[in-house]
């Protein structure tokens, strides 16, 4: 048996082509990333024009909105939403049978490409709901959904690094003292830096919070704390305390994240702890105690 040349010449690979496929993926990720970014935000607007009949500047009362996830993996509304206090409403009940209609029927053009290549982006501002016929359900934040940025960058905020004061708060009703670095942003949402009394705090109603609503619907905050003594040089004891802080995100103890569902916070070199991060959706609040989303400290 005899070998046979080749009929061809095998092709030769271009020694950039390892460059332009990372370029070309790179693209990729942004351009899905741009896309859900911008959908989110109409998504948002959709709602304020349905509750306000499309006048910009009208006041309206919407803290979320509910998105069922299809059969294709998009999200549609369902036209249930809740107010900043928190009561259910649908969007019948506020505008009619007719213009809710309408309004769904428009919305859902947006929320359609909230789906699985877009989903690192809305999932995050989701908080889940149980399934509805079998689907899972999802409570967009709307606040948050409003203030994200298209470009994924604050505009006007560079990183600074200078901590300042200033309340914070992640619910609308619970505010705390922190300190935060106005370059670290997140759409607008800061990261706070918190004492360990106020971690206390924190802890306190974290833990009320999951008794009340359910702990699959809250992460808590734990402050374990214990006692030890030193040696002085002059023989007398020194009494040392030690304090251990814990965030538990109970809806991952049960599935593919059970391994960070519990963290262990490391305190900074002052002895102060980013409970929740960029995560938790902290947002600075002004004198009057106004929401600054995004947050910009007034010059010194």
């Amino acid at each position: 048996m005899t070998n046979q040349p080749a009929s061809c010449l095998a092709c030769k690979i271009p020694a950039h082509l390892g460059a332009a496929e990372h370029a070309a993926l790179d693209a990729s990720r942004a351009a899905r990333e741009q896309l859900g970014r911008a959908m989110v935000v109409t998504a948002a607007a959709a709602v304020r024009d349905i509750l306000t009949g499309h006048e910009p500047d009208a006041p309206f009362d919407a803290r979320a909105v509910e998105l069922v996830e299809g059969e294709d993996g998009s999200l549609f509304p369902t036209g249930r939403y809740w107010t900043l206090g928190g009561d259910e409403r649908t969007f019948t009940d506020t505008v009619g049978l007719a213009e809710a209609g309408n309004g769904i029927h428009g919305m859902s053009e947006w929320t359609a490409y909230l789906d699985d290549s877009t989903r690192d982006v809305w999932h995050d501002l989701c908080t889940g709901l149980p399934h509805r016929d079998g689907r899972p359900a999802y409570s967009l934040d709307l606040i948050r959904a409003a203030a994200l940025q298209l470009d994924g960058i604050a505009p006007g905020l560079a990183r600074q690094g200078e901590m300042v004061e200033v309340m914070v708060c992640a619910n609308d009703s619970d505010r705390y003292p922190a300190l935060v670095d106005p370059g670290d942003q997140r759409d607008g949402y800061v990261k706070p830096w918190f004492d360990l009394d106020t971690v206390r705090r924190i802890a306190e109603q974290t833990q009320a919070d999951a008794s009340r609503y359910g702990h699959d619907a809250v992460d808590t905050v734990h402050v374990l704390e214990g006692g030890d003594s030193a040696l002085r040089h002059d023989g007398s004891t020194e009494p040392l305390k030690y304090a251990v802080v814990l965030v538990v995100c109970w809806m991952h103890l049960d599935g593919e994240k059970s391994k960070q569902a519990v963290e262990v916070l490391q305190p900074n070199r002052d002895g102060r702890y980013a409970v929740g991060g960029h995560d938790w959706g902290w947002y600075a609040l002004d004198s009057q105690l106004n929401p600054q989303i995004p947050f910009r400290p007034n010059p010194a």
